[in-house]
């Protein structure tokens, strides 16, 4: 990769995600999921799986509203999660996990923590702590 060598930090960031990505999807594509789809089924998971606003998924996963409709209609079709308009606000969708839905999910977070473990076995605590850190700032500097 010699014309990487005048961009170490972006070669080295584009292999850590390259690396990343083909282990985790390695282990949801044996579970049926879909790229983009884990992130959807990571946020529904959260709060003991209590019922999401479509909007709310939408912030949370810092995507349009339009993407988290075509993954839910997606997962609906699948039966992995369940819609049903709000009882407060008929416009506002809920998005609930099925049952068969909540097993997924939690493979899912397995998959995730496995390639966080995996990932993060050869930094010490301190060594990780500071990688966030530092990845945060960057992040925060490519978004201005």
């Amino acid at each position: 990769m010699i014309i990487f060598n005048e961009f170490p930090v972006g070669a080295a960031t584009l292999n850590l995600v390259a690396a990343h990505h083909a282990k985790t999807e390695s282990g949801l594509r044996a579970l049926g999921v879909y790229p983009g789809q884990e992130m959807l089924l990571m946020a529904l998971l959260t709060d003991d799986a209590a019922p999401k606003p479509q909007n709310q998924l939408a912030a949370l996963l810092d995507v349009n509203h339009s993407t988290v409709a075509k993954s839910v209609r997606r997962l609906a079709t699948a039966g992995v999660v369940t819609t049903k308009p709000s009882p407060q606000d008929g416009r506002v969708t809920l998005v609930t996990l099925t049952a068969q839905g909540l097993a997924l999910a939690k493979k899912v977070k397995t998959v995730c923590q496995t390639v966080e473990a995996q990932s993060t076995a050869a930094l010490s605590p301190t060594e990780q702590a500071e990688y966030i850190k530092l990845a945060a700032k960057m992040t925060a500097a490519l978004k201005q």
